[in-house]
């Protein structure tokens, strides 16, 4: 037999006065307006808020005025301060303890070969090896930098680039020559040999009549190109005057 159990008139928990949804929530209020708004209406701007609802989310002005006095007498109890933390200068003894700094970094001087000499174009430059054809000036002073191969050699590579790109009989291609032989200069003064690029130009100029590149020659003189005089460099031979006159 099945018995029904009748429930009781009683509730378990005593019914509320007052359930939370008759109370007004403004900003929930608004932001369920805006929600609403926005999915029916997807691309206009949101209205305005109602005047009841703005005046809902400011602050009672009874409430501003009575709280004026209080917080300002609070302020003056407990000031704020922008504290600013000194960072402690320490010396190098507190810092390294009793060793000093003659032990440590070795009275100042750098342990290394005074003779090695340290360039961060070594580092930027890579590995270069030979003279190539992107940028033989920077190439052959690398080279000459560097003094892995004889000065001769290096002079050889450079000069044959330029010979490569006199080749091509181009505007473009002289310009480019115009750096190198700068470069060539000025390295062999800083060598003291000026034996290559002397000899070099001498015979450039007497292929210049054969080979057509006069307008190559005349930018050279006008760049006073000329050849290395006794007084730039001792072991050459000539003069001031002979070498204005290639």
């Amino acid at each position: 037999m099945f018995q029904f159990v009748t429930p009781s008139p009683t509730p378990k928990y005593p019914r509320m006065f007052q359930g939370v949804t008759p109370i007004p929530n403004p900003p929930y209020q608004r932001g369920v307006q805006c929600l609403h708004y926005r999915v029916v209406n997807p691309s206009a701007p949101l209205p305005p808020m109602d005047p009841w609802l703005t005046a809902a989310l400011q602050r009672p002005l009874a409430v501003a005025t009575r709280c004026h006095s209080p917080l300002e007498t609070l302020k003056k109890k407990f000031p704020l301060k922008e504290v600013v933390k000194k960072k402690e200068m320490k010396t190098s003894k507190e810092l390294f303890g009793k060793r000093s700094t003659d032990e440590l970094f070795g009275n100042g001087k750098a342990k290394v070969d005074e003779e090695e000499d340290f360039n961060l174009a070594d580092i930027t430059e890579g590995n270069i090896t030979q003279v190539g054809s992107v940028d033989p000036a920077r190439d052959f002073r690398t080279l000459i930098r560097q003094k892995r191969l004889p000065f001769g050699e290096v002079c050889q590579q450079l000069t044959g680039r330029i010979e490569q790109l006199l080749g091509n009989k181009n505007m473009i291609y002289y310009m480019k020559c115009i750096p190198c032989i700068q470069t060539f200069r000025e390295q062999s003064v800083q060598v003291g040999n000026a034996d290559h690029y002397n000899s070099y130009i001498q015979s450039l100029k007497k292929s210049i009549p054969v080979r057509g590149l006069q307008e190559f020659w005349d930018m050279l003189v006008q760049d006073t190109l000329t050849l290395i005089n006794k007084e730039e460099v001792e072991g050459s031979t000539f003069s001031i005057h002979d070498a204005k006159q290639v």
